[in-house]
């Protein structure tokens, strides 16, 4: 069974190993524990180039093919709901998982104390 958390009427789906504290437009912060489902990428270096005999590279994620059946399950079961995920994953899968922004005052502490938004996200 995924787990699926409600906030404001909002669906979320955490595809990461953790627990996602968010907070809310008003300010309350809500656990989003993970789903139990992960998606995963591996990382892909292409050439960019070279100086000096130091080569430069590109890296790209790629979706692994589990991640991709997981991603079609969580949309179909839960459609419209918001898929949450590493900064990777959401890489590997361009406007289909999110990742997260932290709240201002947020972006440089532990990850037990972080607060990211509930209403904005970072896509690709």
């Amino acid at each position: 069974m995924i787990k699926v958390v409600e906030i404001k009427g909002r669906r979320f789906v955490n595809t990461t190993p953790h627990q996602i504290n968010l907070r809310d437009e008003d300010g309350v912060d809500h656990v989003v524990p993970p789903s139990g489902v992960l998606i995963n990428a591996r990382a892909v270096e292409e050439p960019a180039g070279e100086r000096d005999g130091v080569q430069f590279v590109r890296t790209r994620f790629v979706a692994d093919e589990e991640s991709v059946r997981v991603l079609d399950e969580i949309e179909a079961l839960y459609p419209g709901a918001f898929v949450v995920g590493s900064i990777i994953a959401a890489q590997a899968f361009p406007g289909r998982v999110l990742a997260m922004i932290p709240v201002p005052g947020f972006e440089r502490v532990p990850p037990a104390e972080k607060r990211m938004r509930a209403d904005k996200f970072t896509v690709f």
